[in-house]
């Protein structure tokens, strides 16, 4: 049989699999890890020209040097679990919503409409209309690109992206006509604390926390166990498959963005009403971005979101701080980031190999020329010939 050289045949192939159990996932990850670690302390001996063990030592400040630092590290990471949570119904379905920076900003935006225009109200009334108002603000913001996907299948991508810079450019105007010439709101209602959200032994970071794990259990019920949760995966592996098995997709678009937005509204409410008690164009931070991040290495599941996102900000937080410290001359914030980068692409090869593994081409050796073909050919009719005869 003839073999060609060039038959198209990739030389590396990818397959899911499904073969590995938790104790070999759990292997894979502390292999990824471990590189992460060796290449980021070459990386900081390259980069400082020193000895890199003590900048260890300065990671884990950035994030537990004293009781301030640890708040804010978790103040970021409830935020950015958060967001991420919000996201992954979107991305179950594969509707890549990367508008999560303006749901959160509109969600910001209706919490402190409510606040400001109704601080002479009791403030627990303020708190839930804030809330529900955030909310609806975030979902509308949803709403908007998942209605023009179903009906006129737009580019989702290319929609919400447009859609954060139009939340900015709303912020901007209201916070300019509510302060005048700055582009931020001081602390609102600051004397009154009116809507604020109550702090728990002193600490204002508390109830947000056991907010985004509770919306984080439920997430993850609503993703594994509910008819919802099991329409989004059947949509996410095709939409042909869905509609023949009689989904609404359509609908379900529009109803996943809902949620979705609402629950980036959320965020927004609890970064105005929770924690920073300000409306700004920067309200948002880069969570809306982050949490993609975070989603794909999870998996689109909640509860392995809280363990990326707490390693997201320690390893931000841990950068700044060795920045900051002046560890080397040499070590700046692009040198820093490019650490968190290093760890964050071997998290994300532990996690490919996880869900596959390559497949390499076999190489293929000619038996035979096209001449020997034709003589084996012609000496099988010659014998053929004569068993007849």
């Amino acid at each position: 049989m003839l073999f060609n050289k060039g038959n198209g045949e990739p030389l590396i192939r990818t397959v899911k699999r499904n073969d590995l159990n938790g104790w070999q996932k759990l292997f894979v990850r502390a292999i990824c890890v471990s590189t992460a670690i060796v290449l980021c302390i070459i990386l900081l001996a390259i980069i400082g020209q020193k000895n890199p063990f003590p900048a260890v030592d300065y990671l884990f400040k950035g994030s537990f040097q004293n009781k301030y630092k640890f708040r804010q590290s978790l103040e970021e990471m409830v935020l950015l679990l958060g967001v991420s949570v919000a996201l992954a119904p979107a991305y179950q379905m594969r509707f890549w919503n990367v508008g999560a920076q303006g749901q959160i900003l509109m969600g910001a935006m209706g919490c402190s409409l409510v606040m400001i225009y109704g601080s002479y109200l009791p403030s627990w009334l303020v708190i839930i209309l804030s809330l529900l108002t955030a909310m609806l603000f975030g979902g509308i913001w949803g709403l908007i690109p998942a209605y023009f996907k179903a009906k006129w299948n737009t580019n989702e991508t290319l929609f919400t992206l447009m859609m954060n810079y139009i939340a900015i450019q709303i912020v901007s105007f209201a916070t300019l006509n509510w302060k005048g010439a700055n582009s931020s709101m001081s602390i609102i209602n600051g004397s009154t604390k009116v809507g604020w959200l109550p702090t728990i032994g002193g600490n204002a970071v508390i109830l947000p926390l056991i907010i985004v794990l509770i919306l984080t259990v439920a997430m993850t019920i609503y993703l594994r166990y509910t008819k919802q949760g099991y329409e989004l995966q059947v949509i996410g592996e095709s939409l042909n498959t869905a509609r023949y098995t009689g989904i609404k997709v359509s609908w379900s678009i529009m109803r996943t963005m809902i949620i979705s937005g609402a629950l980036c509204g959320l965020i927004g409410f609890i970064y105005v009403a929770g924690i920073d008690h300000k409306i700004s164009t920067d309200t948002s931070g880069g969570y809306g971005f982050t949490a993609i991040i975070v989603a794909w290495l999870a998996n689109f599941n909640p509860l392995m979101m809280i363990a990326f996102s707490s390693l997201i900000v320690f390893l931000d937080r841990g950068a700044v701080n060795l920045n900051n410290v002046g560890y080397a001359p040499a070590l700046n914030d692009y040198s820093c980031e490019i650490l968190v980068f290093v760890f964050i692409i071997c998290i994300m090869l532990s996690e490919f190999f996880i869900r596959y593994r390559l497949l390499w081409r076999t190489p293929i050796k000619k038996t035979a020329t096209i001449n020997d073909e034709v003589k084996i050919i012609n000496q099988d009719e010659v014998k053929g010939g004569e068993r007849h005869e």
